[in-house]
């Protein structure tokens, strides 16, 4: 299952949605606009992904 990393949506049709390689991972949004909020600040949205699956972090 993928999700927008910017607003959570689900994407069911990875094939048409909009989509940035970024640090060797592919992201996928669910419109332009949201590709858009990534492509400005990826480290935000990254950050918040992987705190999700990796317990917490000392900053």
């Amino acid at each position: 299952m993928v999700h927008d990393p910017v607003c959570g949506m689900e994407i069911k049709d990875t094939n048409n949605a909009e989509k940035i390689e970024y640090k060797g991972k592919a992201y996928y949004f669910c419109t332009p606009l949201c590709k858009i909020q990534f492509e400005q600040d990826p480290e935000k949205y990254v950050k918040k992904d992987d705190d999700e699956h990796m317990g917490h972090h000392h900053h």
